[in-house]
Formats: C-alpha cells, sequence, structure tokens
C-alpha cells in the first residue's frame, strides 16, 4: 500500500476538516522523516553504542574537530591554520581541507557534547541527511513510497558503510547527502522552474564539505547536464551551469587559495598514496579471484549485482509497464561510463591527467555509482507499484531482500573491528594516538598530515618531519637572551636581546601567511632547511611579532564569494515566492 493511501483512510470529521486536511500531507511528512531518524539508528546503532573505532582517516577528523573548534574559541572565525598540530610547528590545514563539517562539529562541542559523541552524531546527521535527500530527489518523480524505500536503499548501500566503519571519512560520508540535492537542484534548473537558487548553493555545499568529491561530482554531473541538451533548451542548460560556476563562485574564498596556494606545501605526495591512482583501478579479474580480501572489489561487486538484479526487474516490468526501459536507459549509460572510469580501461587517462590523480583513488566514484544505483532502485519500486497484485507482492519480496542485502554489508563491516567503549581483547588501531587526541589535545602531542607541511626545494619529495618536544625559540648560533611575551595561534610576540650575531629558530613552519615584524617595521621571512621560520639577527635589543594575515588569494577569494552571492541574491529576488510555489508542488 503507498504511503500516500495511509492518510486517505483517516476520515475528518466536524469543523476542523478543512484544517486537518491541510495538515494531512505535513503529518505524512512527519512520519517519513521519523521512519529515516529510526532507519539512521538501526543502521548505526552499533557506533551509537560502543563508539567510533579509530580507522584510517579518523584520527586526523578527530584532531581537526579538536583544534578547529578551540581556535573558533579563541575568536578566530575561520581557523586555516591549526596552531597546536604538528607537535605546535602547526599546519594550514584548512587552507587546503574544507571547513563545513567542522563548523558543525565545533557547533556539536558548544551543546556538551565530547569529541567521540560529537564525531558519532556527525556520522549519523550525514547517514539521516542521505536518505532525506534522496526522498526530497525522487517525491516529485517517482512518489513518496518509492522515494522513501530509495532513500532506505541509499543509506544502506556498502559505500557509504565502508566510509564511516573502515576509512572514518567524516567529510566525503557527508557529500553523500549533497549528491541527491545536487541532482534534484539541477533537474528543477534544467525544468525551467525559475530555480536555481538551490543549485549553486549545492555546489558551495560539495566545494566546502570535501574536495575529491567536488572534482569526482563534477565530472559526474557536466556530462549529464550536456547530454540534456538532447531533450532540454539549450538556454536552459547555459543557465543551468552559470548557476553551478556561481555556487563554485561563492566557494572561492576556500577554493582559490586551496589551488593557488599548493604550491608552498607538499601536496603532491597525495599522487602516491597506496600506489598512486593506476594501483587502484578496479582488475575485473579480481572480480573473481579477489572479492573477499578486497573491500573496493566487493562493494562494486556486490552494487553491480544489485544493479543487474534491478535491470532483469525491469525487463519483467516491461511486460506491463513498457516505458520503464526508457526511463532507465539513460541511467544505465550513465552507469557504464563509470565502470569504465573506475576500471583498467581508463588507465591512459588518468596517467594523462594530473588533476585526476589528484584524487587518488579511481573507485572515489563509487559515490556517484551508489547514487545512480539508487536511482535504479527507486524506479523500479515506481514500476512495482503499479502492477497487478501476484507480480506486485513477488517482487516487492525481491525489494525487500535487496534492502537486506545492502544491510548486511553495514551489519558486518561495523562489528567487525573493536570500539573504544567495547574493545573486548582486541587491540584498536592507533589507539595511544586517538586516546591523547580525545583526552590531552593541546599540549603540542598530535602531528598532522604529512601533504600539508613546507615544500622544501631541496628534498620537494620528502616533506619534513616535525620533532616532538621542541622548544618555541632555539639558539641555533651566536648569543642571545630571549623572553616570550605571547604565543598566540595567530600572533605571536617576543624579545631578543642579542649579545653576538644570533641565528633564532622559531617552532613555525613556513606559510606565506605569516608576516614578520621586527621594531615594528615589516621584515622578509627566511625559511629554514627542515621548513620552520629562521631570523638572523646582529648585537642589539629587538621586538619581534609574527602575524597570521589575509594572503593575496584569500583576500581575491573572499571577494569574489561576496561577488557571487551578492549576484545569486539578485538573480533571485523573488526567492521568498518560489520557496511558496516549490513547497505547495511537493504538497
Amino acid at each position: 500500500m503507498k504511503l500516500e493511501t495511509i492518510l486517505d483512510k483517516i476520515k475528518p470529521k466536524g469543523a476542523g476538516l478543512s484544517r486537518q486536511l491541510s495538515l494531512r500531507p505535513y503529518l505524512l511528512e512527519g512520519i517519513i522523516v521519523a521512519l529515516l531518524i529510526i532507519a539512521t539508528i538501526i543502521i548505526n546503532y552499533k557506533m551509537i553504542k560502543d563508539g567510533i573505532n579509530g580507522k584510517v582517516d579518523l584520527k586526523w577528523h578527530l584532531t581537526w574537530i579538536q583544534h578547529f573548534s578551540k581556535q573558533l574559541s579563541e575568536g578566530i572565525w575561520y581557523p586555516r591554520w591549526l596552531a597546536g598540530t604538528n607537535y605546535g610547528y602547526g599546519s594550514p590545514t584548512f587552507v587546503f581541507y574544507p571547513p563545513f563539517v567542522y563548523y558543525l562539529g565545533s557547533f556539536l562541542k558548544l551543546t556538551g557534547l565530547n569529541t567521540q559523541d560529537v564525531v558519532i552524531t556527525l556520522f549519523s546527521l550525514a547517514l539521516f541527511l542521505s536518505g532525506f535527500t534522496f526522498y526530497l530527489y525522487g517525491r516529485t518523480q517517482w512518489g513518496r513510497t518509492a522515494a522513501l524505500l530509495g532513500g532506505f536503499a541509499y543509506m544502506t548501500v556498502p559505500y557509504i558503510a565502508f566510509d564511516i566503519y573502515w576509512r572514518g571519512g567524516l567529510a566525503s560520508v557527508f557529500v553523500q547527502a549533497w549528491i541527491p540535492l545536487l541532482w534534484w537542484s539541477t533537474d528543477q534548473s534544467l525544468s525551467e522552474k525559475k530555480w536555481r537558487f538551490t543549485l549553486p548553493m549545492s555546489w558551495t555545499l560539495i566545494a566546502l564539505t570535501h574536495t575529491p568529491s567536488l572534482l569526482v561530482c563534477a565530472i559526474g554531473w557536466f556530462p549529464y547536464v550536456l547530454f540534456s541538451l538532447l531533450n532540454r533548451p539549450w538556454k536552459a542548460v547555459v543557465k543551468t551551469i552559470v548557476s553551478a560556476g556561481i555556487g563554485w563562485g561563492m566557494a572561492s574564498f576556500y577554493l582559490l587559495p586551496a589551488i593557488l596556494e599548493k604550491r608552498f606545501v607538499n601536496i603532491e605526495v597525495m599522487r602516491g598514496i597506496w600506489g598512486g591512482a593506476a594501483a587502484n583501478l578496479l582488475n575485473f579479474r579480481d572480480i573473481f579471484t579477489n572479492i573477499h580480501q578486497d573491500q573496493i572489489v566487493y562493494i562494486f561487486s556486490h552494487q553491480a549485482l544489485v544493479i543487474l538484479i534491478l535491470i532483469i526487474i525491469a525487463c519483467f516490468i516491461h511486460r506491463y509497464q513498457s516505458d520503464i526501459i526508457q526511463k532507465i536507459q539513460p541511467w544505465l549509460v550513465f552507469i557504464l561510463a563509470l565502470v569504465f572510469i573506475m576500471s583498467s580501461f581508463s588507465e591512459l587517462i588518468w596517467d594523462m591527467s594530473p588533476t585526476l590523480q589528484m584524487l587518488q583513488f579511481p573507485w572515489r566514484f563509487l559515490q556517484i555509482f551508489s547514487f545512480v544505483g539508487a536511482v535504479l532502485f527507486t524506479i523500479v519500486v515506481n514500476g512495482i507499484l503499479t502492477l497487478p497484485l501476484s507480480p506486485r507482492f513477488l517482487l516487492s519480496t525481491i525489494i525487500i531482500g535487496l534492502l537486506f542485502f545492502n544491510f548486511s554489508y553495514s551489519y558486518k563491516v561495523s562489528r567487525k573491528y573493536v570500539t573504544l567503549r567495547n574493545p573486548g581483547r582486541g587491540s584498536i588501531e592507533h589507539l595511544s594516538h586517538i586516546v591523547t587526541i580525545l583526552e590531552d589535545p593541546y599540549t603540542n602531542k598530535l602531528r598532522d598530515v604529512e601533504e600539508y607541511r613546507p615544500l622544501i626545494e631541496e628534498e620537494p619529495s620528502s616533506p619534513p618531519v616535525p620533532l616532538q618536544g621542541q622548544p618555541k625559540l632555539s639558539v641555533m648560533s651566536g648569543e642571545a637572551n630571549i623572553e616570550i611575551e605571547q604565543w598566540k595561534s595567530y600572533h605571536r610576540v617576543f624579545s631578543v636581546r642579542v649579545e653576538k650575531s644570533s641565528k633564532l629558530r622559531i617552532r613555525l613552519y613556513y606559510y606565506p601567511a605569516w608576516h614578520l615584524y621586527i621594531n615594528q617595521k615589516s621584515s622578509p621571512i627566511t625559511m629554514s632547511k627542515d621548513g620552520t621560520i629562521e631570523l638572523q639577527l646582529d648585537p642589539g635589543f629587538y621586538n619581534v611579532e609574527l602575524r597570521y594575515q589575509w594572503t593575496l588569494a584569500f583576500t581575491i577569494g573572499v571577494i569574489v564569494s561576496f561577488l557571487s552571492f551578492a549576484t545569486l541574491i539578485f538573480l533571485n529576488r523573488n526567492v521568498g515566492r518560489n520557496l511558496h510555489v516549490l513547497n505547495q508542488e511537493s504538497i
């Protein structure tokens, strides 16, 4: 029975008839939201109950939440430099890593949650939003029932479970929630409903959430939009692309520095992680020989099997509903293109594109692959709901089986690794490091990723290694007395009395945003061989000040973001009216 018919059986009586009728759609939407919340709790129950497992990237996200929130509390509205990481040497982490999730995490910390519970809440929120945004995307095209079941299918796709429980991909799993929003707003824009407000906002959200996923979405999105020229007016396509450009423009305060300032850090080491992109392409021989040993091969095979079953069901439905094959054909082409770009057949393309290589892992396209699989699931469910009772019952049983098949992977992988609150006799990866992050994060005991350390021209392929327990200031040669007056995240002040020409070493990694002032006069900064800042002083007394300031790229980025946002507001002057119209359409 369709969800839309549930409330139809309620026969409102009396004087409040019209009010009850008007509230009925909102009540139904509330029930759907409640079902998605229940599904989130069931899927993520192990983490909610027993805590995080500390796998792979989670240690970095824990570190960043701790230090990002601390610097926000210091009054730094956008903490681009994390002063307390790399054992106190600092890191320009959020010049190159998007900040959205860490603003959310910092807000949650203000509510009194500890850092582990903040991370659990963030993962749960991303999971819920994945189902909710997919439901929003699907309900106008395939109805509430099909869209809700599609949302359940999307929440349980193996790649999301892999991202949460194995990779600890806190930021990338949020992009799974923005992908349906991106496609929904794109379809609205291409339909010329004059609803091009959410499309720029979707792109801005993706850009400020996870950069590799931004590239993945762009590579999948542009062909989708260009393909729509076959059945859409070219003006609508152009306006849609322009709307996307506005979204990218609004994120320029992050994107421009991340692109223009990467020459100052060892960002290129990302190309070689896990052997590089070419080493991580899918080889179809592994599907038959390595399926149970390789997580990525299993996830791909699992999703591909579900898609194959859905295609078979669609062919059966074709007997009753002749247009269903036509509905799924464009998505099947999309799937084949994604399989190609992830497989060893595309190795030449990856070898020729330095930009693609920065993705590190071709299997990141499983993000879009999983979304398209959920779309096929929703189309097939919508087709099943129109069938006669007997075939509908049989095929509904198979559909429910596919949902349980998806959930089985989430269930197994969530229980595969020991957790902080329930370790049993197992050992947790990076346990001592994670305990330090959670219990003692601000005493210069935490590292940061190597790709954001200074680029040393003599050894461009070897990032400098920070040393624990180093003093803030050291006299490397000569004689000098140093007195520290202030040592804050973005502002350091100290005085130096030099008896003999001296070279000082400041425990601070070089970055062009740092500006040096000696006796209130600007002075050039010199980088030492270990990536820190060094200072050569003749005999005398000096007041030395270091300030972290806006770079030219960041300044231009802020201006472009402001102009892009102003353009969006100008082009959508009737946003309030559009919101009302959209709400009426959805109801």
